[in-house]
């Protein structure tokens, strides 16, 4: 994945990735990135190789979609966060997602996320974990 950032337009509502500040495909209107912090979410491939596409919630708005592998970066304000990434609803039962909650500071100002789900026969339980950005694949 390219050096993009996912963001929600606050005129229309779209997520979108963009490379920098710049306006909406959808509206037109100017999208400014916060440039506090960065939150960097990498979702690793499932142990049994399912392949759906799992939802992402930033403190309960939703931004978009994850798939395997892939790897995003939402740039954010100094703040207190939850993330939450889950399997749409469609086709499993009961599907979960344990929320990650983490503050952006001055002294904190990047959070490595991995997605992933415990090995297992149709788990269908997603777990965050913190990790450096060493241990993230390059974008």
């Amino acid at each position: 994945m390219s050096l993009l950032y996912r963001v929600k337009c606050p005129f229309c509502g779209k997520v979108e990735d963009l490379p920098d500040s710049g306006p909406c495909r959808k509206c037109r209107n100017p999208i400014q990135l916060p440039g506090d912090g960065i939150i960097h979410i990498y979702r690793s491939h499932e142990a049994l190789g399912v392949g759906y596409r799992m939802y992402l919630f930033l403190n309960g708005i939703h931004l978009g979609y994850l798939g395997f592998g892939e790897s995003i970066r939402i740039p954010v304000q100094y703040g207190h966060y939850s993330v939450v990434m889950r399997y749409p609803e469609k086709g499993l039962r009961r599907p979960t997602g344990i929320p990650f909650e983490f503050d952006i500071t001055p002294d904190n100002r990047v959070i490595c996320l991995k997605a992933y789900t415990r090995p297992g026969y149709m788990t269908n339980t997603t777990y965050l974990e913190q990790s450096s950005l060493e241990q993230m694949p390059p974008l």
